[in-house]
């Protein structure tokens, strides 16, 4: 594991030992300290920023090329919160778009719909996967952490841009905690408090297949067109997909409460 923080110390230590070493010099010669103190300022005033943001990114993980992204990241234990915020990064890459909130926050509520539906289902749980991490690292669902070839599991071991990455941490504390639900549009969903918009695809990712979902036109689920909320991505973002019918073994007694609908809706 490496932290994000060792970077700007191991920097700032050099540049003092430096600066140190160069008034010294400047002092036997009888020169001026003065610009050596603002040098000294200067620099430790940029690393005290690189080092600020720098702390809001969470560990960076180093995986063996054998290694899955899953075997990783659950041996440190992450909370769901981070677990879900590291996933939307790395998908929010793989869109084209990951300085969008909107695309993150399409992509935390997709994944949390599926873990609220498996809470109630039992055919939800075997397809999907059970709790955060289930649905997460269900096989053959979500590249960045099930792939050892995804050119974004390293992305979602180890968060580089820190903006990218404060989208994330928002999108996923929101959808955790069930704040501003954006996909209660049917009437169904409304009376349950559950969505069924559980697929999603990126037509523009380096890795679509073509502007469709392969699963397009499929019986089971159908394409949501435009969303009707405007915290989630146009559909040349993201698309979203719709079961077309619930889970028939849905255990309403076993529901948490209902997450609140954005807007009122």
């Amino acid at each position: 594991m490496v932290d994000h923080h060792t970077v700007p110390i191991v920097m700032l230590v050099v540049v003092l030992a430096v600066v140190a070493l160069a008034f010294a010099v400047s002092w036997r010669r009888g020169a001026s300290a003065l610009p050596v103190a603002a040098f000294a300022a200067l620099t430790c005033g940029l690393l005290a920023a690189q080092a600020a943001v720098a702390d809001g990114l969470p560990s960076c993980l180093r995986r063996a090329a054998e290694q899955a992204p899953q075997e990783v990241l659950l041996a440190v234990r992450p909370s769901d919160e981070e677990l879900l915020a590291r996933l939307v990064y790395a998908e929010a890459r793989s869109t084209g778009f990951a300085d969008d909130p909107r695309v993150a926050h399409g992509i935390a509520w997709g994944a949390m719909n599926r873990v609220r539906l498996a809470e109630v289902s039992a055919s939800a749980r075997r397809r999907y996967g059970s709790g955060v991490a289930g649905v997460i690292f269900q096989p053959q669902q979500f590249n960045p952490a099930v792939s050892r070839r995804s050119p974004f599991a390293a992305d979602f071991l180890c968060p580089q841009d820190a903006a990218a990455w404060q989208l994330a941490v928002a999108a996923a504390g929101m959808a955790v905690r069930g704040h501003d639900y954006p996909l209660l549009d049917t009437p169904w969903e409304r009376r349950h408090g559950l969505s069924l918009v559980v697929n999603f695809y990126y037509p523009q990712s380096a890795q679509a297949r073509g502007p469709l979902a392969p699963w397009e036109g499929s019986a089971g689920l159908s394409f949501i067109g435009e969303p009707e909320s405007v915290d989630l991505p146009p559909a040349a973002r993201v698309r979203f997909y719709r079961l077309e019918r619930p889970p028939a073994d849905l255990d309403t007694a076993a529901r948490r409460p209902s997450p609140p609908a954005a807007g009122g809706r």
